[in-house]
């Protein structure tokens, strides 16, 4: 019977090791890991969370998305996309409450209902009972805390081109255990 040496166990472990960066390149390619900065997002994700994105996919309605404009990098949910229609109506007492396409959406992730203070803001691109419909190769994005976030009311973000949209929030990674610390190892978030 002859006995495996060093240089078999050490081919093996090479193999091995190949393999796990072979496993990782893929992985990267095809997911990213994000951080969220701030309260925009809240009750769905709350600030100094991760979130790990799937780099290929197509925009729909009720999509997580991270993306880029004038306002920095922002974490936002998709309510409309190219040739939809947006607006704002009131529901009393300052309440405001989505409509797409003329129709109520139902949003039952917010925490509280988005009032009409924004509007007291500069730079609002879009107003209570105003229509606006989403251009071609957009999206229209509005954070879950409404009464806290910089969205596509604002000229500042507006419309979002699809070509700015890093990733859909594919997964949030649970906080401060072993497999936050392996996928922020492992996606570059360490």
């Amino acid at each position: 019977m002859k006995r495996r040496g060093f240089g078999d166990a050490l081919l093996y472990f090479a193999a091995a090791l190949c393999l796990l960066l072979l496993a990782v390149t893929i992985i990267n390619s095809a997911f990213s890991l994000c951080l969220v900065d701030g309260s925009s997002m809240w009750p769905t994700l709350r600030d100094g969370q991760y979130v790990t994105l799937y780099n290929s996919f197509t925009p729909e309605c009720g999509d997580i998305v991270v993306f880029d404009c004038e306002e920095g990098t922002l974490i936002k949910r998709v309510v409309a996309t190219e040739g939809q229609t947006v607006e704002l109506r009131y529901a009393g007492d300052n309440v405001l409450e989505l409509y797409v396409d003329g129709e109520r959406a139902e949003e039952d992730y917010l925490g509280e209902p988005m009032t009409d203070a924004y509007v007291r803001h500069s730079g609002v691109f879009l107003r209570p009972d105003e229509i606006v419909t989403v251009p071609e190769g957009c999206l229209f994005v509005l954070g879950d805390n409404r009464n806290d976030s910089t969205d596509s009311r604002f000229a500042s973000v507006g419309f979002v081109p699809i070509g700015s949209v890093r990733g859909k929030v594919a997964a949030i990674v649970p906080p401060g255990n072993i497999t936050e610390f392996f996928v922020r190892l492992f996606m570059g978030g360490l």
